[in-house]
């Protein structure tokens, strides 16, 4: 069994703020959370930072003195951004690392300007909503993506692969190879092509970041995302599960006994087979 890390007191106790406050967050809002804030809490908690102004900060400046016009078109707008995040400021996926944890927090990815889709696809949401372009996050499978709810015809954007346009036939000719390998039953084409709610947005978020922790033997790290996603959806028994699971493993047997414990309950209140 795992001997449990132990931070300092002042680590710990700059966690538990940073926890206090997303849980606060979360709360104080419905689907539409704020998304940078959230985002940086999260980070706080993992990094054990007392503050997240330079975060804010940060993702403030980066569209300082961009110039779009008014009455300028989507098009324009999209352009105008796209250049002043992935050409002028580089910000690009991480092809070297692409699993390592920091890619999935939001302080190394603005001063590394790398990361995951989703944590790109975040900056340019972030960057698009400070420029008053309206932009959605779309969780399309495997690879998180950003669209234009006006634009027409409907396009897609790509940040990891420094904001290149993709349309809808490209996308499905991916998605056909995406469900040709998965093992699991599929939703279809169009469902993958909706908007996502900033909460879904940070709850995948933190399933990217457990895994990379799993794979890491990092079991603490794990269960501070699983936690997070509780709070995010409290109702998630596969979280509740997951949770049991991981306090087991770190010795915290009482606690572990009452999430399995809690998920066996659910799961036969649902009907549901157990495996």
């Amino acid at each position: 069994m795992m001997t449990p890390f132990v931070p300092s007191p002042i680590a710990a106790a700059s966690r538990q703020h940073a926890r206090d406050a997303f849980v606060a967050l979360v709360n104080a809002h419905g689907e539409q959370l704020p998304l940078g804030q959230a985002a940086a809490w999260m980070c706080a908690e993992e990094r054990a930072l007392a503050t997240i102004a330079p975060m804010l900060e940060a993702l403030s400046a980066l569209t300082s003195g961009l110039f779009i016009p008014d009455h300028a078109s989507t098009i324009e707008g999209v352009a105008r951004l796209n250049h002043r995040l992935f050409t002028e400021l580089g910000f690009q996926g991480d092809l070297d690392d692409f699993d390592h944890p920091d890619n999935s927090l939001l302080d190394t990815v603005l001063s590394r300007r790398k990361g995951l889709p989703i944590l790109l696809s975040l900056v340019l949401l972030e960057s698009a909503s400070a420029s008053q372009i309206p932009m959605n996050g779309i969780g399309f499978p495997t690879h998180f993506l950003v669209a234009p709810p006006t634009a027409t015809p409907q396009f897609f954007i790509d940040p990891f692969n420094g904001g290149r346009i993709l349309r809808r036939g490209q996308l499905h000719a991916w998605f056909q190879r995406i469900s040709t390998r998965s093992n699991n039953r599929m939703p279809p084409f169009s469902w993958w092509l909706q908007p996502i709610s900033n909460r879904k947005i940070l709850m995948r978020m933190n399933n990217n970041l457990k895994g990379s922790y799993l794979r890491r033997n990092d079991l603490d790290g794990a269960l501070r995302c699983v936690e997070r996603l509780l709070v995010l959806s409290p109702d998630a028994i596969e979280a509740r599960r997951d949770r049991g699971l991981l306090r087991f493993e770190l010795g915290q047997e009482e606690e572990g006994a009452k999430d399995l414990d809690a998920y066996l309950a659910a799961r036969h209140c649902d009907g549901l087979q157990l495996d």
